[in-house]
């Protein structure tokens, strides 16, 4: 049986992802998770599918430790802060996270496994069409943006050193159920679970490419066994290629909770740097795994709000 390391696989699209492999179950999975944001979600997944190794990716002697024991063919890191805010707040953790946490998960990896690394279409400067990979501009406009374009750097040096196989993963917009930070649907989702319809939000104007979680985690698999590349690591953007404005999936939340709701811009709420449109080019996808997602952004937000309770506990 293959050995997969799933690093942040308690978290939002890891525990998808764990769920999804141990499902298979074709192979021996291991999580490593330091339990910061999501020690609730072990009640989401089969425990007796994985094995768990409480460690924090910054802890290069811890991590050198496990990952010399568990020798894995595959490692699909997704560890890391995703929210902006907390990385705009504290740029030095965000990068202590994202790039040295990637290093030490990159220089522990047993020479030649495949590591498939989640980036962020965050990396990609603001334009009014699809992403190309490739062809597209590359400038971040965060904190989070650059920390993982640098993740890019390293994954790519030690590719084209040998030491890894990589693959580099801009993933677009995730939304469905599990969600915990406030981005766009669970801050709708709460309000209204307070019993307010007049929803206040921040930025109205940004259109998204929204990927259900469950495709997310199907996209890792299908690009974690997709063929090497030729030219330095196997770079693939991961989203459906169709993009939807806030206003969107307000409505679509309204349709799923049968309520009528409200827009509120809340001046406490607006990002002051927001890019207005992130769109992914879904043909490389297509290309290299013969697949692209499915699931409707209507679904994702029934599901989102079906499962509200639970995601409060996660």
């Amino acid at each position: 049986m293959q050995k997969i390391v799933i690093t942040g696989g308690l978290g939002y699209v890891g525990h998808e992802l764990v769920r999804q492999l141990a499902a298979k179950g074709d192979a021996e999975l291991h999580v490593i998770d330091n339990l910061d944001s999501g020690g609730q979600r072990l009640q989401m997944v089969p425990l007796n599918a994985f094995q768990l190794h409480v460690v924090d990716i910054r802890d290069r002697d811890a991590i050198a430790k496990v990952m010399a024991k568990i020798q894995p063919d595959i490692v699909y890191h997704l560890a890391a802060i995703h929210f902006i805010p907390l990385c705009e707040s504290d740029p030095g953790n965000a990068v202590a996270v994202n790039v040295s946490g990637t290093v030490n998960m990159l220089d522990a990896t047993p020479k030649g496994a495949r590591f498939v690394f989640a980036s962020t279409a965050a990396v990609y400067a603001p334009e009014d069409g699809a992403h190309v990979e490739g062809k597209s501009v590359e400038q971040p406009m965060d904190i989070y943006g650059w920390t993982k374009y640098h993740g890019e750097h390293f994954v790519r040096y030690y590719h084209e050193s040998g030491k890894v196989d990589g693959v580099i993963v801009r993933l677009f917009n995730v939304v469905g159920s599990g969600e915990t930070n406030p981005h766009l649907a669970p801050a709708i989702i709460e309000q209204l679970d307070q019993g307010d319809t007049n929803i206040k939000l921040g930025n109205l104007f940004p259109h998204r490419d929204y990927i259900d979680v469950s495709d997310a985690a199907e996209g890792f698999q299908r690009l974690g066994t997709a063929k090497s590349g030729d030219n330095g690591p196997l770079l693939s953007n991961l989203g459906t290629g169709r993009s939807r404005e806030v206003g969107d999936v307000v409505k679509l939340i309204a349709k799923a909770a049968n309520l009528d709701i409200r827009i509120e811009q809340d001046a406490s709420r607006v990002r002051a740097v927001d890019r207005p449109m992130l769109k992914a080019s879904t043909e490389r996808l297509k290309s290299l795994t013969g697949w692209v997602p499915a699931t409707e952004l209507d679904q994702s937000m029934v599901n989102a709000w079906a499962t509200r309770a639970q995601d409060r506990l996660s």
